[in-house]
């Protein structure tokens, strides 16, 4: 059984999306954890690790008027979607069904695919860098320069594949709408 070329191309996109949003979350993280992390375990006295040490670390910026608390949860929320990505992806691409086999898991367990994540985490990880400079160093990597074609290729292939939905979405619609 052949998937439809609409139903396809939805999950090529999103398998490209995933892969950036991937890239920039660990960016983000890296750099709230390599800026502000060894003060917030001085802060606390202890050697924080994974995921106590971003709660505490989110928890000082908020503190320090660096971000707000709805921001905070508009973050933390991003690098949640990061392991849903890593670690229940099935749960992401679940709505897509093969035709003719009616599972209905859209319906069962509320699947749905966040198509702003993307946006956020690229516009986050622009602003968090610069609000991190005022108060912190910034840590230095190569990982965005090697980082580059690929996110360069992917951007142009999101654009190309979204104009390629929208078109096949219309047809979709006017075959299920009938001739007039």
């Amino acid at each position: 059984m052949r998937l439809p070329a609409l139903e396809k191309n939805i999950l090529i996109y999103r398998a490209l999306q995933m892969v950036q949003f991937l890239f920039y979350a660990e960016s983000l993280r890296k750099q709230i954890i390599d800026s502000v992390g060894h003060e917030v375990c001085k802060i606390v006295g202890s050697q924080l690790k994974g995921t106590k040490l971003l709660k505490e670390v989110f928890k000082h910026l908020v503190k320090e008027r660096l971000i707000t608390k709805s921001e905070s949860t508009d973050l933390q929320d991003l690098l949640q979607h990061r392991n849903k990505i890593a670690h229940d992806v099935q749960s992401l691409i679940g709505d897509i069904e093969i035709p003719g086999r009616n599972y209905r898991f859209r319906n069962l367990l509320k699947l749905q695919y966040d198509y702003q994540a993307l946006e956020r985490i690229k516009r986050w990880e622009n602003e968090l860098e610069m609000r991190l400079s005022k108060n912190y160093w910034l840590s230095a990597s190569y990982n965005t320069l090697l980082f580059e074609a690929a996110d360069l290729a992917y951007g142009k292939e999101l654009a190309t594949l979204k104009r390629r939905i929208d078109r096949q979405l219309l047809v979709r619609m006017k075959k299920k709408s009938g001739p007039k």
